[in-house]
């Protein structure tokens, strides 16, 4: 009863979630130490992975908890363990560990306490991090040469900008030699972050080997199951029904982004940077001030008229083709104040004046005025192609097939797509080609994965490899692809993969293979 009212009351720390049993039998399944190592658990909660270290024939185990009622649970339980009473992110032991083993807290720094934002920006260096990256950085400075460190923490630092520190850490000092990839498994009580446990050896000057790396396939897969099929398909080295099992380099630079799926090697290609652009979308800030339907267009004046234009959102994004747009009065630096305003576009005016108040409060550049638009990003390119075909896609997406849409008209992209413009490469097939199966896997690859969203971004966009396929297999993507558009059917699209399949085991590539269409 006293362990059940003990996590009740901390459940309000700090991000704190208690590790399944068998997640936390798992982890220590991967530790490869003697069992008289010198080891710790950097916030021992409850007791969960000391319980588990003891009933393993673990006998040397420290561990720190800095909530007084949990530290005096685990002391008052365990008592061949050392306990501390500490914050670890400002403890300085004075010795070091042959493995360290946890599940730190996740919290992104705007939601810490203002003590502990400030710990955690003194190791990541940056206000944009989340708290487990110090928990990371922190766990490998107190590791032994040949120390292991075992965490359960989110999928994030592999990819995000700010995690670049974390990274630069792990290559620093070592390499991961396994990744357990648990996607949004319900792993916590009202908790489901995009989960991995990673296995990390601090050995330097040594080339690391291949991250062995398992891949869940069903997100509904309960901790006793998840012990047993990994622990079987590790043991195994192949996959079974529950985790798909492969090996794959470590990202070799920290400012790379890096994911769990597979590598795909593409023999000939052109970078997606060098044949388009890649423009993200304009921002309103504001989209309820600046939305506007057919009926009010039509009272408004000459002058008022010139600011509406029409956008393509991501709900207008149907694959391959684009339903519709909205519209937008759109206010830039022409308008300088609000007596100008009131008088030269009187109706957007009345439009936008109820919501002063809000609009005044959101992010604006300095040279912005509360009645402009937030960021009017790429709008001069956007106007010099806009007479080219573009090719829409959400930014963030839960689709399960690829959204890339085609629009000719003459519209700008919102804020919540990004707008690629073929120019030195056929727009069908490009269309084609975005829209298959293997670009899928290959585009995640690349560490897109948001949770079970895919994030399409311009960084990432930019530096995809385009196949250079043959002249014959890039018409006959482009002759699919149009007939797709023309029946507005996507029954077709299983005949793009097709053909691209046919490619690679022909090997019908061409370094001119991409041509423009101008």
């Amino acid at each position: 009863m006293f362990k059940d009212e003990l996590i009740n009351r901390t459940k309000e720390l700090i991000s704190f979630v208690e590790t399944p049993q068998e997640i936390a039998n798992l982890m220590v399944e991967l530790i490869s130490k003697p069992r008289n190592c010198v080891l710790l658990d950097t916030g021992c909660g409850r007791g969960i992975f000391l319980n588990n270290l003891i009933e393993n024939g673990f006998n040397n185990i420290e561990g720190i908890e800095l909530n007084k009622e949990m530290y005096d649970f685990c002391k008052s339980t365990y008592d061949d363990v050392t306990i501390y009473n500490k914050d670890f992110l400002i403890w300085n032991p004075s010795k070091k560990y042959d493995l360290i083993i946890g599940n730190p807290p996740y919290a992104h720094f705007n939601s810490l306490p203002p003590e502990i934002q400030e710990e955690v920006f003194n190791i990541t260096k940056t206000r944009e991090s989340d708290i487990y990256y110090a928990f990371i950085i922190k766990s490998i400075e107190l590791l032994k040469e040949n120390g292991e460190l075992i965490y359960i923490v989110p999928y994030g630092f592999f990819y995000n900008t700010h995690a670049k520190t974390v990274r630069k850490k792990i290559l620093k000092n070592g390499y991961i030699k396994t990744v357990i990839d648990l996607d949004e498994t319900r792993l916590f009580h009202d908790e489901h972050p995009e989960t991995i446990i990673f296995k990390f050896l601090k050995v330097k000057h040594k080339k690391p080997a291949k991250i062995e790396i398992l891949r869940v396939k069903n997100r509904n897969a309960r901790p006793p199951e998840i012990f047993q099929k990994a622990f079987d398909s590790l043991t195994r080295k192949e996959e079974n029904k529950l985790f798909i099992y492969h090996q794959k380099p470590q990202f070799t630079d920290y400012e790379d982004v890096w994911s769990t799926f597979p590598q795909i090697a593409i023999p000939e290609y052109m970078k997606l940077k060098n044949i388009a652009y890649i423009g993200v979308g304009l921002v309103s800030g504001f989209d309820l001030a600046f939305r506007i339907n057919d009926d009010e267009g039509e009272n408004f004046n000459e002058e008022e008229r010139k600011l509406v234009f029409k956008f393509v959102k991501a709900s207008n994004c149907k694959g391959f083709w684009v339903d519709g747009s909205v519209k937008y009065v759109l206010t830039d630096e022409r308008m300088q104040g609000e007596h100008e305003i009131s008088k030269k576009w009187p109706n957007i005016y009345k439009r936008i004046i109820p919501h002063k108040e809000k609009m005044s409060n959101r992010y604006l550049p300095n040279n912005k005025k509360w009645f402009h638009w937030q960021a009017l990003r790429n709008k001069t390119t956007m106007e010099k192609y806009m007479k080219f075909p573009k090719i829409f896609v959400p930014t963030l997406d839960r689709s399960e097939k690829n959204r890339f849409s085609l629009s000719t008209e003459s519209v700008y992209p919102s804020g919540d797509v990004l707008c690629i413009i073929p120019l030195k490469i056929e727009p069908f097939f490009l269309l084609g080609y975005l829209n298959s199966n293997f670009f899928r896997e290959y585009y995640l690859s690349y560490g897109a994965r948001r949770g079970h969203r895919i994030a399409f971004t311009q960084r990432i966009l930019s530096n995809i490899k385009i196949p250079s396929f043959s002249r014959e297999i890039m018409n006959e993507i482009k002759r699919i692809t149009q007939e797709i558009l023309d029946a507005k059917d996507h029954s077709k699209r299983k005949l793009i993969d097709k053909e691209i399949m046919i490619a690679f085991e022909k090997k019908s590539f061409e370094k001119t293979g991409l041509f423009k269409f101008i």
